[in-house]
């Protein structure tokens, strides 16, 4: 009995652990779907005050970059199984090695590109105050080793 007790203590106890850190803030192994991006957009929106245009062109943004990053997983699986295959051979080119590297930067670059002319557009319909806000945001958020708008 005594055994059995111990037993199942220890299991639940570690299916409790599982299941909190499984659960943590901000894990998102799949990535982001329609429900976390609306959650975001809105947690972001009441935090800043944003008025209703506001409120629309950020969820454009999010919507977008979503979007794009998407696209851009769809083929880590060919870029994986290439890097598998490149591995598996008697000798790696560097050349060969030097194109999946640009390649991947180059997506990654537009991402970003696409993604700061999108925002820097956004911070002009900011005013003063909710420029403010961020700003307060990101100094909290530096130090404690947290992402922004949690």
């Amino acid at each position: 009995m005594k055994k059995r007790n111990v037993l199942l203590t220890t299991l639940f106890s570690f299916l409790i652990i599982v299941g909190f850190g499984a659960c943590r803030h901000g894990y998102h192994r799949g990535g982001f779907d329609e429900f976390d991006l609306a959650a975001a957009t809105n947690r972001i929106a009441s935090r800043l005050d944003l008025s209703e245009s506001q409120k629309s062109e950020l969820k454009e943004i999010i919507t977008d970059i979503a979007t794009r990053a998407k696209e851009m997983r769809a083929d880590r699986e060919a870029r994986h199984r290439e890097l598998a295959n490149l591995v598996r051979q008697d000798t790696i080119d560097c050349e060969t090695v030097d194109m999946m590297t640009t390649a991947k930067f180059d997506q990654m670059r537009k991402l970003a590109d696409n993604a700061a002319s999108r925002l820097i557009a956004f911070h002009a319909t900011l005013s003063p105050d909710q420029r403010e806000k961020i700003a307060e945001h990101i100094e909290e958020h530096t130090a404690a080793d947290r992402g922004f708008f949690r």
